[in-house]
C-alpha cells in the first residue's frame, strides 16, 4: 500500500459545490481525506509521502474527450507538414526524408493543410511524381479526411480499378486523361490507409510509452480514443502488460459494430483503466477539406455542400441497432446539415439513457441549438478548432459563423459540453484549450474576440475537461472531481487560473503562462514534482 498527502495548496475540487480545500490524502488509487492541512496530522504518522504545495493550484486531472491517441503514438516520428505554406518547403522536407529510404519504400507524411497554400493547382499526382518516381508518397491532410498521393501509390492501391465503388467527388479525376488525379477524400482514403498499414505503419507499441509521457506533461490522465478497428485490442495488450498509465474510453468503429453485437459488448464494459465506449459514426467530412455537410453551399462555390458520408436514413438504422443493444453512439458531424441530420437520427431512434454524443459540432443551424439538451445529446467539441479554423470558417461559411462553435449558447440551453483536442490534428494542451474557449482568440493576438458572446467562463471550461468529461463516459461517480472515494488523479499548476482570469480583470493571458508542475495518476506521481 502507498499513501500520498498534498498540503498547503489551493485545491479546486470541481464538485457540485465548487469547494476549495487546502489538503488531500490518498491511499493507493483512492482519495481518503480532504480538508485543511492540519486535518492531515493523523496520516503524517503513517507511511505517507508528504508534499508541501506552497500555495500552488490543484485540479482534477484533465481528460481529453476526443483523441486519435494510438495514431498519435504510432506517428510521433513521421514527417509532419504542419504549418508548411509553400511547395518549396514541402518539396525540401520530403526530399530530405527520402534520403533515408530505399527505392520503392513508401513515405507516409502527415499534417498537410491545403488551405495554407496560395497555388491550389499543385495538388495532383504529377507534382509528387516530380519529387520521386522511385518511392511511393502518401500525404495525409491535417484533418485526416484527404490524401494526396503520387502515381506509384495510385497503382499500388489499385485506385483506378476500385474507384467505381466511390462517389465521383471522393476520388478526383484528371479532366484530360479521365484517370485518378491523386486526391482521395473521406472513405476513399481507406484505400491508402490499408496500403500504408500493409507496407509501412509501425505498431503503436513502438512509441506508446513516449506518447503517454508527453500527455502526462500536459496534465492529461484520461483520454477518449475515437480510433480504428484494432484500437481496443491494442489497449488491452497495453493494459495486460502494465503499460497503460492512462484511463482510456475507446469507441467501436462502425465496421466492427456487428462483431461487437455478436459478442454481447455494451458501452461501459471494462474497468477503471479501460472502458468500451459507443460506436463511432460519420455523418460528413471536414471543414479543412471542404467536405463538411452544410445546408448552404460553401462561399465561392455554387454547388459544393460538402459530402454526406452517411445519410440520415442510414444514421437512423445504425443508431437504432446500437442503442437498442446498449451501445451508445458518437457521431462525427461538423457542418450544420450533418449536425441536424444526426440530431434527427438520435431523436427518432436514440435512447436518452445512453450517453450519446455528437463530435465536433463546428456549425449549428439556429433551430438545432436547443435540441442537444432536449435530446440529452452530449456536445463533444474541441475548443482549439474554433481559433485554428477561424479564418477558413470565415472564408467558406461567412455570416453563418455567427452560429459556429456556439459553446455559450449550448450551455445556456442546458447542453452538456465536453472538451477534447482531436490530437494529433491539433495541439492537445488543455490549458490552451481553456484559453481558446474563454477568449475565442488565437494566442497573444490583438484582434477582438471572435463572436465574443460565445465565450465561456474558466470554470465552465475546466468542468468540460474534468467532471463533464467523466460524465461523457458514464464515470462521474468515480472520477472527474476531487472527492472522497474517487480516483486520485490530479494536475498541479503554477498559477491559479481561476483567480488570474477573473471575469472582471479579463487577464486571460495569464493562462498561457501557466505551467503543469506535476501530474498524479492513480495516486502516483507520473510527471514532475514542483
Amino acid at each position: 500500500m502507498s499513501g500520498l498527502i498534498l498540503l498547503n495548496g489551493k485545491i479546486y475540487t470541481m464538485d457540485g459545490k465548487f469547494r476549495v480545500v487546502e489538503a488531500v490524502a490518498c491511499l493507493d488509487s483512492k482519495i481518503i481525506a480532504l480538508g485543511k492541512s492540519d486535518d492531515m496530522k493523523n496520516f503524517k504518522k503513517k507511511d505517507f509521502k508528504i508534499y508541501d504545495l506552497r500555495g500552488k493550484t490543484v485540479l482534477p486531472g484533465f481528460i481529453d474527450c476526443h483523441t486519435h491517441f494510438l495514431y498519435f503514438a504510432s506517428t510521433l516520428d513521421t514527417l509532419n507538414l504542419s504549418g508548411v505554406k509553400t511547395f518549396a518547403t514541402l518539396k525540401s522536407r520530403i526530399k530530405e526524408k527520402l534520403k533515408n529510404l530505399k527505392p520503392g519504400e513508401l513515405l507516409f507524411v502527415k499534417g498537410w493543410d491545403k488551405n495554407l497554400f496560395k497555388d491550389q493547382s499543385i495538388f495532383n499526382k504529377k507534382t509528387l511524381d516530380k519529387i520521386s518516381v522511385q518511392n511511393p508518397i502518401a500525404i495525409f491532410s491535417k484533418d485526416q479526411h484527404t490524401f494526396w498521393v503520387n502515381s506509384i501509390v495510385l497503382e499500388m492501391a489499385e485506385v483506378d480499378k476500385k474507384r467505381k465503388y466511390f462517389a465521383p467527388e471522393k476520388i478526383e479525376e484528371d479532366q484530360k486523361t479521365k484517370k485518378p488525379k491523386g486526391i482521395l477524400r473521406e472513405d476513399a482514403t481507406e484505400l491508402i490507409l490499408r496500403l500504408i498499414k500493409k507496407v509501412h505503419q509501425k505498431k503503436p507499441k513502438d512509441l506508446f510509452e513516449k506518447a503517454i509521457s508527453i500527455v502526462h506533461r500536459n496534465g492529461i490522465v484520461g483520454i477518449h480514443d475515437l480510433g480504428g478497428e484494432n484500437t481496443l485490442a491494442n489497449y488491452q495488450t497495453f493494459l495486460s502488460s502494465g503499460k497503460l498509465k492512462l484511463r482510456v474510453y475507446v469507441t467501436i468503429p462502425q465496421k466492427n459494430l456487428d462483431k461487437a453485437l455478436d459478442l454481447g459488448m455494451k458501452t461501459g464494459f471494462g474497468n477503471e483503466f479501460l472502458k468500451v465506449g459507443g460506436v463511432k459514426l460519420f455523418a460528413d467530412g471536414a471543414l479543412g477539406s471542404q467536405t463538411a455537410l452544410t445546408f448552404e453551399p460553401y462561399s465561392g462555390s455554387e454547388n459544393n455542400y460538402g459530402i454526406e458520408v452517411t445519410s440520415e436514413k442510414d444514421l437512423k438504422i445504425l443508431v437504432k441497432k446500437a442503442n437498442g443493444s446498449g451501445i451508445g453512439v458518437a457521431i462525427h458531424a461538423i457542418g450544420d446539415r450533418a449536425v441536424s441530420q444526426s440530431l434527427n437520427a438520435l431523436e427518432k431512434c436514440g435512447k436518452k439513457s445512453l450517453r450519446n454524443r455528437i463530435e465536433h459540432i463546428q456549425l449549428v443551424h439556429p433551430k438545432d441549438l436547443k435540441r442537444f439538451a432536449q435530446l440529452k445529446v452530449i456536445a463533444s467539441v474541441q475548443p482549439i478548432h474554433l481559433t485554428s479554423d477561424r479564418d477558413i470558417a470565415e472564408k467558406y461559411w461567412g455570416k453563418r459563423c455567427k452560429f459556429a462553435y456556439p459553446y455559450k449558447t449550448l450551455l445556456k440551453n442546458g447542453a452538456t459540453l465536453v472538451f477534447g483536442s482531436d490530437m494529433p490534428i491539433e495541439g492537445f494542451s488543455p490549458l490552451k484549450g481553456i484559453y481558446s474557449a474563454v477568449t475565442r482568440k488565437k494566442e497573444r493576438e490583438r484582434k477582438d474576440s471572435w463572436y465574443p458572446e460565445q465565450r465561456i467562463s474558466v470554470k465552465e471550461a475546466v468542468y468540460a475537461y474534468t467532471l463533464g468529461a467523466a460524465y461523457a463516459s458514464g464515470e462521474e461517480r468515480i472520477k472527474g472531481s476531487i472527492e472522497l472515494g474517487k480516483l486520485a488523479d490530479f494536475v498541479i499548476l503554477s498559477e491559479d487560473i481561476f483567480e488570474n482570469s477573473a471575469e472582471a480583470s479579463r487577464d486571460f493571458e495569464r493562462i498561457l503562462k501557466t505551467k503543469v508542475l506535476a501530474t498524479i495518476f492513480d495516486g502516483r506521481i507520473v510527471f514532475g514534482f514542483m
